[in-house]
């Protein structure tokens, strides 16, 4: 029986009647009648030889606001194989690596301070070549700097990336990094030179005094000037490295969020690789109510201030893809060459999966719990969502803690938060925004 797709939402924008199926990810402008009839519709109780019901019936079959159960599960199933696929291929090997997982600052949130000072050698880099040769059926090499502050490890990115060279039938296809932004300067800025680097992410913490009282240094000092000075410089000397500034927000500084963004935007005025974008700290498990960090529902009432107030609207994409933690030739690799899944495990004994000298996996279980059990896509409790195709809180370390340490992550994306509002809300915006015809 064709009835109303499971992945159809209807809703009004004012007097405007509006569609969107996730199953396609795509978004018309309707009318009342039209909107009705979807949402009643039963293949049995109408008379589809008429001609022009016909018509209108088959068109919206095929657009998949009307479908079978059939139909339905055929979505799931095709996001599944696509996401197994991506999963289990061995034709591209991901692997972030941290020279060290120490760190210059001594910010009050952190954990870097309880973390070893060891630095990555060169024996441990030709290792970790070794490793990533190994994998014979890799083309693609997707390189991350990591660590703690990996500009420690200076010595050892440039030491690392002059050995690139010498992988056979692998290739650099994408170069990145994560820093603090405090030793982006001087010699440093050398280091990419010869091997482009496509992507870095600097972290902010708000206006400076917020970012002063948060990131600062052993003797207290903080960071915010330094660190837009040398992302000036940097964005002069790497035109073509797109510059992604993560703002860390939570409750006590969330206000600042925009503040932030027009502040980057008006010092970067023809930079069209330059983005600001927020980084919610998400509430994990029954937290107080006192907590800095943010639940669903007020993540989106945020992200609605942020639109109103000019933030961009990004239309959502079908997810088939995972993590590192969730593929299997995905790997994050420490200072002495342990292999983990995941950026969160990194410098935590237990979390230890292999290591590069030895070259094999030690701890198969904790990866095959990564690879079967990290992924929303994988749920069987999720397919009957209306937002599972675009659904993007797929953090596969939080999956784990809940199904196996008995944590209480908050899974659902914000796209479904109050019966759907987030994603309406944000297609709300996306409407308004479009250029309209008559």
């Amino acid at each position: 029986m064709i009835r109303k797709s499971r992945y159809c939402i209807l809703f009004q924008k004012g007097k405007e009647y509006l569609a969107y199926t996730s199953a396609k990810n795509s978004f018309y402008k309707i009318n009342r009648q039209v909107a009705d009839f979807i949402e009643n519709f039963k293949s049995d109780e109408f008379d589809v030889s008429k001609n022009q019901l016909a018509k209108d019936i088959e068109h919206l079959h095929k657009i998949a606001l009307i479908s079978t159960e059939k139909e339905d599960d055929d979505v799931v199933d095709n996001i599944k194989l696509r996401y197994l696929i991506n999963s289990f291929s061995k034709e591209t090997i991901s692997v972030t690596l941290a020279p060290t997982i120490w760190c210059n600052l001594r910010c009050p949130y952190c954990f870097e301070e309880s973390k070893p000072k060891d630095v990555m050698c060169d024996d441990i880099c030709d290792k970790v070549l070794k490793f990533i040769e190994a994998h014979t059926s890799a083309k693609n090499l997707y390189l991350i700097w990591y660590g703690g502050e990996p500009l420690l490890g200076a010595k050892p990115i440039k030491y690392f990336l002059s050995k690139l060279d010498n992988l056979e039938n692998i290739k650099l296809a994408r170069h990145g990094m994560i820093t603090n932004g405090t030793l982006l300067k001087g010699s440093n800025l050398d280091l990419f030179r010869e091997k482009h680097l496509d992507s870095i992410q600097i972290t902010i913490d708000g206006n400076k005094d917020t970012h002063d009282k948060k990131r600062i240094r052993p003797d207290g000092k903080g960071t915010y000037d330094e660190i837009i000075e040398n992302l000036k410089v940097f964005a002069k000397e790497y035109p073509n490295t797109v510059i992604n500034i993560r703002v860390n927000i939570d409750r006590n500084n969330v206000s600042e969020f925009m503040d932030v963004y027009n502040r980057i935007k008006d010092m970067f005025p023809d930079k069209k690789n330059i983005f600001v974008s927020p980084g919610i700290l998400k509430a994990c498990g029954a937290q107080s109510f006192d907590s800095p960090f943010l639940n669903n529902a007020e993540i989106l009432n945020i992200r609605k201030e942020f639109r109103k107030k000019g933030y961009p609207v990004f239309y959502p994409d079908i997810r088939t893809g995972g993590c590192a933690a969730t593929c299997i030739t995905g790997y994050v690799i420490g200072p002495l060459g342990e292999i983990y899944k995941c950026w969160k495990d990194v410098g935590i004994k237990d979390k230890i999966v292999g290591n590069v000298c030895d070259m094999t996996i030690t701890n198969s279980n904790l990866l095959s719990e990564y690879m079967l059990h990290g992924s929303h896509i994988t749920e069987t409790s999720c397919h009957s969502c209306p937002v599972f195709p675009i659904c993007d809180s797929d953090c596969a370390f939080d999956r784990l803690e809940n199904a196996f340490h008995g944590q209480q992550n908050e899974f659902c994306c914000v796209y479904k938060e109050k019966d759907n509002e987030g994603l309406i809300s944000m297609l709300s915006d996306l409407y308004e925004r479009m250029p309209q015809r008559e």
